[in-house]
């Protein structure tokens, strides 16, 4: 292999949940713009419930979630809307809880 792909083997592992919050930021701003703020919040949801009963040890599913969750409640605070506040909300809040459980 290459110098290169070495770095880029290297660099994906930061760079996956980077590439992944701007998916959901994406996406929650294209489904508000298109008036489909359900979808993505039904998306959302199975995504965190997927993760949730997730019986391995791995947390990087919760992370994202916190993640996506977080950012979907400061998108929905900033356009006023009060249900992607809700969701979003609930959703960082789980996965914290569930983090928080999984390390215990």
């Amino acid at each position: 292999m290459s110098d290169l792909s070495y770095k880029l083997a290297e660099l994906r592992p930061a760079l996956r949940p980077v590439a992944e919050s701007a998916a959901w930021v994406a996406s929650f701003v294209i489904a508000n713009a298109i008036s489909q703020e359900p979808v993505y919040f039904l998306i959302l949801l199975l995504v965190m419930g997927s993760d949730v009963l997730d019986t391995s040890d791995k947390s990087k599913g919760l992370f994202r979630d916190f993640i996506a969750g977080s950012i979907t409640a400061i998108l929905a605070l900033a356009l006023s809307d009060q249900l992607g506040l809700a969701v979003g909300a609930l959703v960082a809040i789980t996965a914290v809880a569930r983090l928080l459980q999984k390390l215990a």
